[in-house]
């Protein structure tokens, strides 16, 4: 298991914020990790050593979302803890300091009661064509890769802001509406 002060992850100190930030993204992680385990739930956790964000227009109609590389020493790791289960559950746990997301991923399985929880961080102003193609389709893939770019596991999120913050100030910079949108508009003129 990565030490929880591994600074080795692909995400050289631009600030001290910067440097904070993912100091506390990986101590985030341990925490969820301790209280999963707290519960019973046997929990993987893995730093991103990179991780890009997909559009649809980057090429694929059905490639979107972010894309977390893992160093190669962590692929058993990975592969072992996802063979476990299903994993139809998913959490995002994020902060964002000077335009960058830092985000900690869970995958649960509750029928196996394990859990994998990814560190990871994204360039937010790089994001936009990826976050345009989530709330097109109302969803956001979460693929898990190795460094030679093998697909280790692909998930989907339904709650794309969990991923994302300020969505609804996005949406709007965007100029998109999603169906929830105009249907609340729609009520609120309706009432």
């Amino acid at each position: 298991m990565p030490k929880p002060d591994d600074d080795s992850v692909g995400i050289r100190a631009r600030t001290p914020a910067a440097t904070q930030a993912w100091k506390r993204t990986l101590e985030d992680m341990q925490a969820i990790a301790e209280e999963r385990r707290s519960e019973g739930w046997e929990m993987t956790t893995l730093p991103a050593i990179q991780t890009s964000v997909l559009s649809k227009a980057d090429g694929s109609e059905d490639r979107f979302g972010l894309i977390h590389v893992l160093a190669d020493n962590h692929a058993d790791t990975f592969r072992t803890a996802y063979e476990k289960g299903s994993f139809p559950r998913s959490e995002a746990y994020r902060n964002t300091v000077d335009g960058f997301v830092y985000l900690v991923t869970e995958l649960l399985d509750p029928d196996s009661e394990t859990g994998i929880l990814i560190a990871s961080q994204y360039d937010l102003h790089l994001a936009r064509g990826m976050i345009a193609s989530a709330i097109d389709e109302g969803k956001l893939q979460t693929r898990v890769k190795l460094i030679d770019g093998t697909e280790l596991a692909m998930t989907t999120h339904e709650d794309v802001s969990a991923f994302v913050p300020d969505l609804g100030h996005i949406k709007a910079q965007l100029g998109v509406e999603d169906e929830q949108d105009e249907q609340d508009e729609q009520d609120e003129h309706e009432g």
